[in-house]
């Protein structure tokens, strides 16, 4: 358990990005990421996740130590009241198999 716990701390959120988009698309989920995001409405998510079986799902990511900004705060509570399922992945998700989970494997 003290090795996942180091990983997840060390973790960067490019590192979670690209182990997650790896995992779904090989799992048939559509994946949207803005590569460039100066550009973009601030705090939108990071990944928009598409499955024909599984749904949408709306995700941010943040290593173990970052925070939500007041935009994205704003996003995924906005989301959830539309009834989206709209969250937060972090690196203790990942090593602990729940981000796995949540997207079928």
């Amino acid at each position: 358990m003290e090795y996942r716990a180091m990983a997840a701390k060390d973790m960067t959120e490019r590192a979670l990005q690209e182990k997650v988009i790896r995992l779904a698309r090989s799992l048939g989920w559509l994946v949207y990421h803005t590569h460039d995001s100066r550009r973009s409405v601030k705090g939108f998510p990071d990944l928009v996740l598409v499955h024909p079986k599984r749904g949408l799902l709306w995700r941010e990511l943040k290593t173990m130590k970052g925070r939500l900004s007041a935009e994205q705060v704003e996003w995924l509570t906005e989301l959830e009241a539309a009834g989206q399922d709209a969250a937060v992945w972090r690196p203790d998700q990942w090593v602990s198999d729940e981000i796995a989970k949540e997207l079928g494997l």
